[in-house]
């Protein structure tokens, strides 16, 4: 059993922070405003932010501080062509490597994606969750645990530039219709279809992101 330390809940704390958008883009991340707030001292919460530095999400200076990033449109676009290309590998995997019983319920969390409508206060968190949901489970499905891991990270990433652009709402229809593109070319292990549908549906998210910002600039 994994123990979980004060390095641990204080990246997903401050992870949590980027994700509902409490930090913004190029926003000032204050050490000593979380260690007031947590009562956990500077080094593990250096240490948490040095690992979200790693993984895009904030850039430390030395002698100066944390602060968010801001990145390019142009540094954003490069992410997602990177993000959509594993996930079209990830979704072929799974389309040679999946089980009847793991397809069936990849199909339940889309149903759960689409029941949620568009009334509740709280669509945005849900969907990001189930939409987590569908997309882990995808990856146990294609049975690569050194992508999967790294894709889990990208994942997290490109929650992040969604919540500080265009919002999950805008993507919520299309996304249970890509979704459902990418489950029938599993069932019919189509390796190239799944590729494909898994690598739109990515790209289709980055434009939504990349339009946004470019709309904002």
């Amino acid at each position: 059993m994994r123990i979980i330390n004060k390095k641990d809940l204080i990246y997903q704390d401050v992870l949590g922070r980027l994700l509902s958008r409490q930090y913004k883009f190029g926003e000032k991340v204050s050490v000593k405003d979380i260690s007031n707030e947590t009562g956990v001292s500077r080094q593990p919460i250096m240490t948490a932010l040095n690992n979200l530095q790693e993984r895009g999400f904030v850039h430390i200076t030395a002698q100066v501080g944390c602060e968010v990033v801001d990145p390019a449109v142009s540094e954003v676009a490069d992410f997602y062509r990177m993000f959509s290309a594993t996930e079209g590998l990830i979704a072929s995997l799974a389309a040679e490597r999946h089980t009847p019983d793991e397809l069936l319920r990849l199909k339940e969390i889309n149903e759960q994606i689409i029941a949620l409508g568009h009334n509740s206060a709280q669509l945005s968190e849900r969907y990001r969750q189930l939409n987590a949901d569908f997309h882990r489970h995808l990856q146990r499905m294609a049975r690569s645990e050194i992508l999967s891991t790294r894709q889990m990270s990208n994942f997290e990433l490109s929650d992040f530039f969604i919540v500080q652009t265009c919002g999950f709402h805008i993507h919520l229809d299309a996304a249970t219709d890509e979704h459902t593109m990418i489950i029938e070319a599993i069932r019919n292990r189509d390796i190239q279809a799944a590729y494909k549908a898994a690598e739109e549906h990515i790209a289709s998210v980055s434009r939504d992101v990349v339009t946004f910002m470019q709309h904002s600039s």
